[in-house]
């Protein structure tokens, strides 16, 4: 059995009640589509932004769906096979 923290010794001298404490190995799920998966990421125009959402709704995919397909023209111009990944 771990120690209690700090916040948790203090809380209790002070006579307060106390937060529930998490395991320190507890974090967020992930979900399964991203188990294994990096993620590519980049600063761009509002402007731009807008308008790759605009297009995923239009298209009825998601804006990471469309990063994916840009992606891999940008493989297929440079001689590279896509990834396929999607």
């Amino acid at each position: 059995m771990s120690r209690p923290s700090l916040s948790a010794r203090l809380a209790a001298a002070a006579g307060q009640p106390q937060a529930p404490e998490f395991p320190a190995e507890a974090t967020r799920p992930s979900a399964k589509a991203r188990t294994g998966k990096t993620m590519i990421a980049g600063y761009f125009s509002p402007e731009l932004a807008r308008a790759i959402k605009i297009l995923a709704v239009e298209r009825d995919v998601t804006v990471q769906a469309l990063i994916g397909e840009g992606l891999d023209a940008v493989l297929r111009q440079a001689g590279r096979h896509p990834m396929g990944e999607r």
